[in-house]
């Protein structure tokens, strides 16, 4: 490798600055000037503005059914209290008559997307009812639909709902998230850098328009997850075992999706510290999801693990952005969900028997039979294989999913450089590769061809890796001259 293309050269080093340099300049120029989404929602205000920014003084409006106005003799009016739907309706109202009235302000210097939020409105709505007392999972819903996330999930977003002054300044809440986001890309950087990816790759972590989005504008729960992801990974790589489990299962708390990197997680910690000590730090992950489930769990525990852990849900064919070209009726078939999840298991074992295990010096039975002996020796393990073993797990585990929608490229976005590199792109294809993706995730709504796109993008890095396993696995050591281990 050239001198200036080394991980720690000075080029490299002002590199690494440029990349967070530009980042915080395309996260944070949108909110220097006065834009749309509103400081404040007016769904509880008594005041409303003008188009020339002039406040004006009106009647809150009420809705009531004509039966909920007449009392026990049929012709007194009585006062009745709106119904949960009827706060939902009158707040999403006001939401948008809020949107028109910041629109007819003033243009913006800075074009923005509209409905810069998707979700922050249900998951407000939803954190509202926990705060009232609502422990029943099954009972806690939004505007969009029930709660199908964990406790992290619902814990994260109390925390943003009293900032954010009950969820009202969506602009304090994108700024809170403009910063979760830098905070994300600094973890990543610092994880390429001890991977000792090449400088080549950190421009492509600042580039996509998609990310931002999903980290900037949509307010996510993917956002924290990526945050737990990538804090775990560095982790690992410093060998800090159980930190990183205890990281990676608060991951696992605000979305499931974290879970594609279990089988990555048993492999490293069962090749660095054997069979027993990965046990533990097991255990240790499934503690840490009961003891932050446990108002829930001591509620409804059936009706918890249903919503927060559901592996049957039936996913909308409209909202696909990875398997539209496979047609509707193919895609909702009991038959196609199982194929993809043979595929994963059968993905998940190659990558074992090829790569994964490599450091261990044995084949699959004897790894096996040694670790049930407690006679596996224990390894000490690169900072990039451990990477590229977490990376290539996500990626087969996104590559089989039943449906992919598009806050999940707060995942991969940062994954696909270096498994591409990884894989033994040119980096002129890489580049190509790279830009392909990016293009079809920014296809909305999906198309049969962009949505092939997504699957041959994720595809290529999978395979890529998989094929190129003797050089993507290569760099690790033995530990100790290959004395065993005895448990």
């Amino acid at each position: 490798m050239p001198p200036h293309l080394h991980p720690r050269s000075r080029s490299t080093s002002s590199l690494f600055a440029g990349t967070l340099l530009a980042s915080l300049v395309v996260v944070g120029l949108p909110h220097v000037f006065p834009c749309p989404a509103p400081r404040r929602t007016f769904a509880d205000s008594e005041m409303v503005m003008s188009a020339d920014g002039q406040p004006i003084q009106r009647t809150r409006r009420r809705r009531r059914k004509d039966d909920e106005m007449l009392g026990p003799d049929d012709n007194a009016l009585v006062r009745a209290q709106p119904t949960a739907d009827e706060e939902v309706s009158t707040f999403l109202q006001l939401e948008e008559e809020a949107q028109r009235l910041a629109k007819a302000g003033h243009e913006c210097p800075v074009p923005k997307p509209r409905d810069t939020e998707i979700d922050w409105t249900t998951y407000m709505q939803q954190i509202s009812l926990y705060l009232s007392g609502e422990r029943d999972y099954t009972l806690i819903k939004g505007s969009t639909g029930p709660l199908v996330y964990p406790a992290g999930h619902v814990y994260s977003y109390t925390f943003l709902y009293h900032l954010t002054d009950e969820g009202r300044d969506i602009l304090l809440g994108q700024i809170l998230f403009a910063v979760l986001y830098l905070i994300t890309l600094v973890v990543v950087l610092a994880c390429y850098r001890q991977s000792g990816a090449p400088p080549y790759l950190l421009p492509l972590l600042v580039l996509s328009k998609r990310l931002h989005s999903v980290f900037v504008l949509r307010l996510f729960n993917d956002g924290l997850a990526a945050l737990a992801m990538w804090v775990a990974i560095l982790l690992f790589q410093n060998r800090q075992w159980t930190v990183a489990v205890i990281v990676w299962s608060l991951g696992v708390a605000v979305k499931m999706t974290l879970l594609l990197l279990a089988p990555a997680i048993a492999v490293v910690t069962v090749l660095s510290l054997s069979l027993l000590p990965s046990i533990r730090l097991g255990v240790r992950a499934v503690l840490i999801q009961v003891l932050l489930a446990m108002p829930f769990l001591h509620n409804n525990p059936a009706g918890y693990l249903s919503r927060a852990f559901e592996l049957t849900r039936q996913f909308m064919f409209k909202w696909t952005v990875n398997w539209r070209f496979v047609g509707e009726e193919l895609f909702l078939s009991k038959k196609f969900s199982l194929a993809l999840l043979a595929v994963h298991v059968v993905l998940l074992g190659a990558f074992a028997v090829t790569g994964w295990l490599r450091p261990s010096g044995s084949s699959l039975p004897v790894f096996i039979k040694n670790l049930l002996l407690g006679q596996q020796r224990t390894v000490s393990l690169s900072k990039s294989y451990i990477m590229t073993v977490m990376l290539s797990s996500l990626a087969v585990g996104l590559l089989c999913a039943r449906s992919l929608h598009y806050q999940f490229f707060a995942y991969l976005s940062w994954a696909t450089p270096f498994l591409l590199w990884r894989a033994g792109f040119h980096p002129v294809l890489l580049y190509l590769t790279w830009a392909l993706q990016e293009w079809a995730w920014n296809v909305f709504p999906s198309t049969d061809l962009s949505s092939m796109v997504v699957v041959i993008s994720l595809a290529a890095q999978t395979f890529g890796v998989l094929a190129n396993g003797a050089s993507a696995f290569d760099t690790m050591r033995l530990k100790d001259s290959g004395k065993e281990h005895t448990q």
